[in-house]
């Protein structure tokens, strides 16, 4: 096992992979802003990825503008002073193993990502229920309950029953091979390249969640140049899922940065 780049909280960097064992990915909600952006990510990290969209037509345009190299810029080192971290060329996407698909496609992925408004995210995975259970699939939960929106969307959950979006998912999907794992809760879609964070100063993100599905995860957040931090199991969901930022979350993120050194991306 490796090491991650500084002493703290950090997990382990696990020893990299060839890519052909490294677990194939589908995004549901790949087309969204959040999606895209990780698609890309995690494509340019090595991964097999499937974005995945009620209509395959739309994930296939996007999917075609990403190869063709349009979006984003590479980032370098070694720019000349004021140059800034990043040049005009876009991301060479000639060996990104992305492809399209509607949401039914997702069933066929190792770890299918629920990148959806947290109202949407069951509707959909209700749809492919009956053909995961029982497979043993990982799943990465990012919806978000509590990020409330003009729309509607984001009102919270119940007073009763599980206090995390994660957990309600779970519970709805009712299969005991499935492993679960919550991160990206807090991390928004305009800090994330396909080279890795936006803000180089801010690169940690939060992992929780069943050991199996927070392993994946862990490897693939350092693949993609970030730092995971891994805050338990599933029940320290309802502590860590997303919600509106606030004075006292800003400074309990400050305490631990001056105490533990952590760089928490949570929207700057």
């Amino acid at each position: 096992m490796g090491k991650s780049d500084a002493p703290g909280p950090w997990a382990s960097r696990p020893a990299d992979r060839p890519r052909d064992e490294l677990p194939k990915i589908s995004v549901i909600g790949g087309t969204g802003r959040m999606g895209v952006h990780l698609c890309a990510a995690w494509a340019e990290a090595g991964y097999t990825v499937t974005m995945c969209s009620r209509s395959k037509g739309k994930a296939q345009e996007i999917v075609n503008e990403l190869l063709a190299g349009k979006g984003y810029q590479r980032r370098v080192t070694g720019l000349n002073a004021g140059q800034g971290d990043y040049c005009v060329p876009p991301c060479d996407a000639k060996d990104w193993r992305l492809k399209a698909g509607d949401n039914g496609t997702a069933a066929e992925a190792d770890l299918i990502v629920l990148g959806t408004m947290y109202e949407k995210a069951w509707p959909i995975l209700e749809e492919i229920a009956p053909i995961i259970r029982g497979k043993g699939k990982k799943i990465l939960d990012m919806t978000n309950p509590f990020m409330a929106r003009p729309d509607g969307f984001g009102a919270g959950l119940p007073k009763e029953g599980p206090q995390a979006g994660i957990l309600i998912h779970k519970s709805r999907l009712d299969d005991p091979t499935c492993q679960w794992v919550g991160a990206y809760k807090h991390v928004l879609w305009t800090l994330i390249l396909p080279t890795g964070p936006k803000n180089p100063g801010r690169p940690d993100i939060e992992v929780f969640g069943d050991p199996g599905a927070v392993s994946d995860v862990v490897e693939l957040i350092y693949r993609h140049g970030w730092r995971p931090i891994v805050r338990g199991a599933l029940e320290v969901a309802p502590d860590y899922e997303g919600g509106k930022i606030s004075f006292g979350k800003l400074w309990h993120n400050i305490r631990k940065e001056c105490m533990q050194g952590e760089k928490l991306s949570v929207g700057w």
